[in-house]
C-alpha cells in the first residue's frame, strides 16, 4: 500500500480548481489502491470543504492536525499558550494574525480588516479578539506590503518559517518543532505504511519538510527553487500536467 500526500496551492490546485488531468490522475490512483492525503497549511474546514471528494484524509495547519474518514484524528498538536502569547506580543501591530483551529479561529488586529477577512471564512467561523479557550493549530499573517515579510521573518526566526502567498501581502506559518513532514511520518506509522511507500508533492517553502521526510519527494516544475533543490524528482508544472506526470514517473498510475 502507498500513501500519496499533496499540497494544495500551486501543487494540486489553483484556488479551488484542480486541473482535469490531475482529477483523472487522483481517480486512477485510488482505483489502484493508494491512499490520498491532502497536506496543506490551510485549516481543516477549508481543505475538507473544497477537496473532500478527492482524498481519504487531510493533514492541515502545516502538519499540526490530521483527520481521516468520518472521525479518526491522527495528529493533534495544538499551539501552546506561551507560543501564542509570544507571537501576539512580537507581531502586533506589524501584522494581523489569523489563529486557525478546527471548529473556529480568531483574529488579532484591525477590526476593519477583520470584517473584510470574515468573507473568506464560513459565517461565524472567525471570531474577533483573543479566545484562549479555542484550540488553534496554526496562524496566518496579513500585512500592508509584500516586503514586510522580510522583517516579520526576522522577528519570528526562532519560532517559525513564513510561507508567502505569492503577490498577496499574507503568509502561512510553519511552527518549529512539528511540521508537514513530521505529520506524514506519524500518519504513515498510524496506518502501518512503511516510509518508503510514502510520496509527497509540493511547490512552496513550507513543502520542503514534506519532500525531505517522505520516502519520495516530488517538486512541481513551478515550485520554489529551494523546494526543488531537496526533491528526489522534479515533475512538470501544475499547468503542464505535473501531478499526473509525477505519478506516472513512479508507476503509481498507468
Amino acid at each position: 500500500m502507498n500513501i500519496v500526500f499533496f499540497d494544495i496551492d500551486g501543487t494540486l490546485a489553483k484556488g479551488t480548481q484542480i486541473p482535469p488531468t490531475a482529477v483523472n490522475a487522483l481517480h486512477q490512483l485510488r482505483l489502484n489502491g493508494s491512499i490520498i492525503f491532502i497536506c496543506t497549511g490551510r485549516p481543516y474546514h477549508y481543505a475538507y470543504r473544497h477537496f473532500y471528494r478527492y482524498a481519504n484524509g487531510f493533514i492541515t495547519n502545516n502538519g499540526r492536525y490530521a483527520h481521516m474518514g468520518c472521525c479518526e484524528v491522527l495528529v493533534n498538536e495544538p499551539l501552546q499558550k506561551q507560543l501564542i502569547d509570544t507571537v501576539i506580543q512580537t507581531v502586533t501591530p506589524q501584522a494581523c494574525i489569523h489563529f486557525l483551529g478546527v471548529e473556529h479561529g480568531y483574529f488579532i488586529g484591525d477590526q476593519k480588516k477583520y470584517e473584510k477577512d470574515c468573507e473568506k471564512y464560513p459565517d461565524g467561523w472567525l471570531l474577533y479578539g483573543y479566545h484562549p479557550e479555542i484550540p488553534v493549530y496554526s496562524f496566518d499573517l496579513s500585512y500592508d506590503r509584500v516586503d514586510q515579510i522580510t522583517t516579520l521573518q526576522e522577528v519570528l526566526s526562532d519560532l517559525c518559517v513564513l510561507n508567502p502567498h505569492g503577490p498577496h501581502p499574507s503568509c502561512d506559518v510553519t511552527i518549529a518543532g512539528f511540521d508537514k513532514g513530521d505529520a506524514i511520518l506519524q500518519v504513515a506509522e498510524r496506518l502501518g505504511v512503511p516510509p518508503e511507500n510514502t510520496y509527497a508533492f509540493g511547490d512552496g517553502k513550507n513543502d520542503r519538510c514534506m519532500l525531505v521526510k517522505a520516502g519520495h519527494g516530488i517538486a512541481m516544475g513551478n515550485g520554489d527553487p529551494d523546494t526543488k533543490a531537496v526533491a528526489e524528482y522534479i515533475t512538470t508544472s501544475i499547468d503542464e500536467d505535473g501531478v499526473a506526470n509525477g505519478l506516472k514517473h513512479y508507476g503509481l498510475i498507468p
